[in-house]
């Protein structure tokens, strides 16, 4: 039975990939669960392969959980597609996407057919380890992104926030309107008439 190697890597991350090799009658559903223990991410997010072409363009879906009610074509779910019966090219390229609020996308090339499984080998099985994975739950950190309250202080710290907003037209006592004063002398004090 043949044993198939790929090679996965981060999207965001080049310096981070792993070597896994899966037999070839073992489902998306092994390679999906090989991926996340190789990179110490857990199974609570939903997932996705999409079979690719040489440019990584998306292709046909292999999900882990059938999302097709009522259409007519059905999405091929990951506990019942096998690998052999969607790798057509010996260099084929998967991309997959784990966790679609947080958006963790890898590219998989078969990177090496084997003709027989090797004695005593549980696969799937990691082979080959290169760089440290980002944390799953980091991704503040990963895009720089502050909540809520990260952002109310920053504001307060870098913002002097009065009781007039800039730009706002206010109301002089003789019932024209115009910019405040403070915004006046900020931007130059008096203006041309025109």
């Amino acid at each position: 039975m043949a044993v198939y190697k790929f090679k996965i890597t981060f999207e965001e991350y080049d310096d981070v990939n792993r070597v896994i090799e899966i037999k070839s009658t073992q489902t998306f559903l092994d390679l999906h669960k090989a991926i996340l223990q190789s990179i110490n991410f857990d199974t609570k997010q939903l997932a996705s392969f999409y079979m690719s072409n040489d440019s990584w363009q998306k292709g046909q879906e292999i999900t882990l959980e059938d999302m097709s009610e009522g259409e007519e074509e059905k999405t091929p779910i990951m506990k019942a597609a096998k690998l052999n019966a969607y790798i057509v090219d010996p260099h084929q390229k998967i991309l997959y996407v784990y966790d679609f609020i947080d958006v963790w996308v890898f590219n998989i090339e078969l990177v090496g057919i084997e003709a027989k499984e090797k004695a005593g080998v549980k696969y799937p099985v990691c082979s080959k380890t290169v760089g440290i994975a980002p944390k799953q739950y980091d991704k503040i950190k990963r895009f720089g992104l502050v909540d809520d309250n990260e952002f109310d202080e920053i504001t307060k710290n870098y913002l002097d926030i009065s009781d007039e907003v800039p730009g706002e037209i206010s109301d002089d006592e003789d019932g024209e309107f115009g910019l405040s004063d403070e915004q006046g002398e900020a931007s130059g004090g008096d203006e041309e008439e025109m």
